[in-house]
């Protein structure tokens, strides 16, 4: 008798959400140096696979639209979550239909990374690289912000006190913000850090 196959336990909508986008999916904006625009299609295709075709809305409504640029208000609506984002986008496209789209777009594109969509390429500030090919690594990547958790857990408020102070986190910001460059310098080297701070 043959051996039943075990099932793969099926993706959460959260698990599909935060799914980093592949590389194709991202690009470097020519005309702000160190942004990456995330393709739309991708971005519907996320929402899809998460939510199902019609298990989403989204209404733009064009609030402004000079000579210089097209802005829209657009409303993402998920019923299964009971979920209302809204954001705003635009566009300086002189094809004015294009301009119209790409606002639309942006609002879209906006609304869904408050779900988690394209997050990681804003994570450790650092887009241009999430748009680069991964290189393989056979060992596990060392992850220095949550190491730094563990020994920061029990002197948090005392932590994002001295970060903020020496402008490595802004206000609303924890020492979860830093990117891995930074938690690697707070770990490697704590004393210095320290005396780092304390000159600052």
């Amino acid at each position: 008798m043959a051996a039943k196959k075990k099932a793969t336990a099926k993706p959460t909508v959260e698990e599909i959400l935060n799914r980093d986008l592949p590389a194709a999916a991202l690009k470097e904006m020519p005309h702000k140096q160190g942004m990456t625009a995330i393709s739309p299609i991708y971005v519907t295709d996320r929402m899809n696979e998460a939510f199902g075709i019609g298990g989403w809305q989204f209404e733009p409504e064009v609030i402004s639209d000079s000579d210089k640029m097209v802005i829209v208000r657009g409303v993402l609506t998920i019923p299964s979550i009971n979920a209302r984002i809204v954001q705003f986008g635009g566009n300086d496209n002189r094809d004015r239909g294009d301009a119209y789209k790409g606002a639309a777009t942006d609002a879209l594109t906006k609304c869904c990374s408050y779900l988690g969509v394209g997050a990681h390429v804003w994570r450790n500030n650092q887009p241009r690289e999430a748009a680069a090919p991964a290189k393989p690594n056979r060992k596990k990547e060392f992850n220095h912000v949550a190491e730094l958790e563990k020994a920061l857990e029990k002197h948090e408020d005392a932590a994002n006190k001295l970060l903020a102070e020496i402008g490595w986190i802004k206000t609303g910001q924890t020492f979860r913000d830093l990117d891995e460059k930074a938690a690697k310098e707070v770990l490697d080297r704590p004393s210095d850090f320290l005396a780092k701070a304390l000159a600052a």
